[in-house]
């Protein structure tokens, strides 16, 4: 059936006839067309995103196999001996890796994240330049000798206007000079999906670009370099990795300190990786989880919006009737109110697809917990749209078949004497009551797994990372290695650190090379202890370990609980020495006293533990306790610095006076992150914070939604048995037996939805159980709380137009029929 041009402009005529009926449909629609847009458009950039790089079937991503993470990227020089010792399986191997860079724009510094890549990377890819060229092998051949750079699409657009003269311009980048070859097309996604660089530049400059005392082009253990290779034609994966497997063996061969029998390589279709393999084990069942809650918050808005047409098809009954009577097909009607409901569910959707698009760039906005101030790049494209308007006329022609024969579908006779279709008491069972109770039904699905979500929040939120309760301002920079030699760094540091602590409020200032529970950094070393067998297959233990200063637990927050702290006589040269956590002290030396126990490093150097401190959360907020040695930052120099400052100011004031003072003191020294401690917790909590926010606006909504429907469904009962109330209530009937009469066919809606929905979610639960921390999926509170809440406000619903029925006048009710 298709609809003319007549069927159409009448569609829209009964759409302006009716404002309230229109609005509401609309905004049923709107909300549950958005989103679902809103979060296909999160989703299909990460999960169904086309690759944007040359034959991409024969791309593979390469990781390094390590106890501690099992997909771990590459040092550099691991990435040169895999390029040459499998030549005969790829065609070619690229890496890159992530720097932070700091512009000068002449009156302002910007901190942004950069990326460093092979000469290979983009020919590897097969992507060219939006502007100029993209780097090549001519970029990446003396280390230092390159000073070029192209700039990422949506810096280049949001910093400099989408110039195309900025080609061929010099940049001051760290302190140096680059050059700007090109601009990367818009398709490049980055070395992450969704964290695209603001520059790229070639791994050759890699040191001039983090300016740090090593170099991450002959270190080992630099493991930070994503790589990629493309297969040669008709090689397979199996035949990749028995190549892989050979280049393994060589480098445990000649580098057995390094290498044991525990590292090899893993090659992974690049088309089966979103953004790394342990990671996508849980963002996949995450991304799944969000598409079903939305679809279900669209379920209700379609349930509504047939509803609302099922009680608009029995107020056009005589209407219906009529035009029967008068000759009219019985198809054409349906046709025409199919063109009704499909032009409602369009300009709903177009609506919707609106709202989605403020929703995404609101979510552009939104600063990553990432150093270089990353926003991800979120914006309305063909595919969203698409799915919306799809989405639309779905909801459109599905929801609005069945109300169009229930509509068309009657008794001439009957109709037409009373277009009301008679009075009298309504059928217990009818498609609007079950589309009611499955409204709840889903309702309570959805309430119920934002509840689970909301307790996993409080759970997290619960657990003491061990450390930063108190206001601590957290500023990360570098060293520059070119302006200052190590000792000269160290010299500059502790004269930072001393004007900090005469500040005004501070009560503590320290050094940490790395701060526990920091997304992007695990930093290990890997020891001997007398007495105690490494693991099955390994030569040393792998334990966290952490450079600091004698102010860094007093900055943290982490009490010593035996021993002493590192003090002023802890130099370099001198005795070298140790903290540990009490984990570690209890899994290397059980029932005795650590202090002045030894552990002896992979080069030999003994640490005499000196101290033991109170143990800390490193990794992740959940995990069990975990080993950590603490050495001296006076012995072990490194130009990577957290620089802790705690205020009774409080952390925005700290930060503030910790920046300016280092601005003074060194007005190009590289600001990787300037943030405050909270900030830097919650960034481990930020997953679950946004599952818990967005279940819960999607719950309260589909509440909303289904109190709406069960509203609607009591306000026309009441309609429909107006005249039964009118002779009741003349009758002596008392309003609160009426009341309750009303009440009971909501209440039985209700209370058959809420069975089905507590049996579905108790089913659903069981699915997200690798999504909670803290608490069971069948968790009793949840389970309480959450039916009791969705009682209270659905009775609320079907009460209020139970009550207004009896207050009716006997008599205008009898003379309403």
């Amino acid at each position: 059936m298709h609809a003319s041009s007549g069927d159409l402009r009448y569609a829209f005529r009964r759409m302006l006839r009716s404002p309230g009926f229109t609005a509401v449909a609309l905004l049923s629609v709107a909300l549950g067309i958005g989103a679902n847009a809103s979060i296909f458009g999160l989703v299909e950039g990460f999960l169904f995103r086309e690759s944007p790089y040359e034959a991409p079937e024969e791309l593979v991503d390469l990781y390094l196999h390590l106890d501690v993470f099992p997909f771990t990227p590459l040092s550099v020089p691991d990435y040169r001996d895999v390029r040459e010792g499998t030549r005969e399986v790829f065609q070619e191997v690229g890496a890159a890796g992530f720097t932070f860079a700091q512009v000068d724009h002449g009156d302002r510094f910007e901190s942004v994240l950069g990326e460093v890549v092979t000469g290979t990377y983009f020919p590897l890819l097969g992507l060219g330049a939006a502007l100029g060229r993209t780097l090549g092998p001519e970029d990446d051949v003396s280390p230092g000798g390159h000073p070029v750079i192209m700039l990422g699409h949506g810096y280049w657009r949001r910093e400099f206007g989408g110039d195309p003269g900025v080609l061929g311009r010099t940049l001051r980048i760290n302190g140096h000079g680059y050059e700007v070859v090109g601009v990367a097309s818009p398709r490049y996604e980055g070395v992450l999906p969704g964290v695209v660089p603001a520059i790229v530049a070639p791994l050759s400059m890699v040191r001039e670009l983090l300016q740090g005392s090593g170099d991450p082009l002959t270190s080992r253990d630099s493991q930070a370099y994503f790589t990629k290779a493309r297969l040669r034609p008709g090689v397979s994966l199996e035949q990749a990795d028995v190549s892989l497997a050979g280049v393994a063996s060589y480098l445990r061969e000649s580098f057995p300190e390094t290498w044991d029998e525990s590292r090899r390589f893993v090659p992974v279709p690049s088309e089966d990786v979103i953004l790394n393999p342990l990671v996508d084990r849980y963002l996949v069942p995450a991304a799944t989880a969000a598409l079903v809650l939305v679809a279900v918050v669209l379920l209700i808005a379609c349930a509504n919006l047939a509803s609302f047409l099922l009680a608009r098809g029995m107020d056009r009954r005589k209407e219906i009737a009529m035009r029967l009577a008068l000759g009219a097909p019985r198809g054409s009607l349906v046709r025409q109110l199919l063109t009704e409901t499909t032009l409602l569910a369009l300009v709903g959707g177009l609506l919707g697809i609106a709202l989605a698009s403020w929703i995404l760039r609101a979510l552009s906005t939104m600063e990553l917990p990432l150093p270089g101030g990353v926003h991800p790049e979120l914006e309305m494209n063909g595919a969203i749209v698409v799915f919306g308007l799809a989405l639309s006329l779905a909801t459109g022609l599905l929801f609005g078949l069945v109300p169009a024969l229930h509509t068309t579908r009657l008794d001439l006779t009957t109709s037409l004497k009373d277009g009301r279709g008679g009075g009298g008491k309504p059928r217990r069972l009818t498609l609007r009551n079950a589309l009611v109770s499955g409204q709840v039904a889903a309702s309570l699905v959805l309430l119920i797994g934002s509840g689970l979500f909301v307790r996993s929040l409080q759970a997290s939120r619960a657990v003491d990372p061990g450390f930063g309760q108190d206001p601590t301002a957290v500023l990360s920079f570098v060293v520059s290695g070119e302006r200052y030699e190590p000792e000269e760094g160290r010299i500059f540091v502790g004269r930072y650190l001393e004007r900090i602590g005469a500040l005004p409020g501070v009560e503590a200032a320290g050094v940490t090379e790395n701060l526990h529970l920091t997304t992007t950094t695990i930093t290990t070393l890997e020891v001997q202890v007398d007495g105690v067998e490494p693991p099955p297959g390994r030569r040393f233990h792998e334990v966290d370990r952490a450079r600091v200063d004698p102010g860094f637990f007093g900055a943290a927050g982490i009490p010593l609980l035996q021993g002493r702290n590192f003090e002023e006589a802890d130099v370099s040269g001198g005795r070298a020495v140790a903290i540990v956590n009490e984990a570690m002290a209890q899994r290397f030396w059980p029932g005795q006293d650590p202090v002045g126990k030894l552990v002896r490093r992979e080069d030999g150097t003994e640490l005499e533990v000196v101290g033991v401190a109170r143990t800390t959360k490193v990794r992740n907020i959940g995990e069990g306790p975990r080993p950590f040695l603490y050495v001296p930052y006076s012995q072990s120099y490194t130009a990577f610095l957290t620089v802790l400052v705690r205020s009774s100011r409080g952390a925005a004031e700290a930060l503030g006076d910790a920046l300016r003072t280092l601005r003074e003191m060194d007005p190009e020294m590289v600001i990787v992150e300037a943030t405050t401690m909270d900030r830097h917790l919650g960034a481990q909590l930020l997953p679950r914070r946004i599952g818990a926010t967005a279940s819960a606006i999607l719950a309260v909504l589909a509440l909303v939604l289904a109190s709406i429907g069960l509203y609607g469904v009591v306000s026309y009962a009441v309609a429909r048995r107006t005249r039964e109330v009118g002779i009741r209530m003349s009758l002596g009937a008392e309003p609160g037996r009426v009341v309750r009469e009303m009440l009971r066919e909501g209440l039985g809606l209700v209370a058959v939805g809420g069975c089905v929905g507590l049996a579905l979610a108790a089913a659903g639960a069981q699915l997200l159980g690798s999504l909670l921390f803290g608490i069971r999926p069948m968790d009793p509170v949840t389970f309480l709380a959450v039916p009791a809440l969705l009682l209270g406000v659905t009775l609320l619903a079907a009460y209020l137009p139970a009550r207004r029925a009896s207050r009716v006048d006997p008599v205008t009710a009898l003379k309403a029929e």
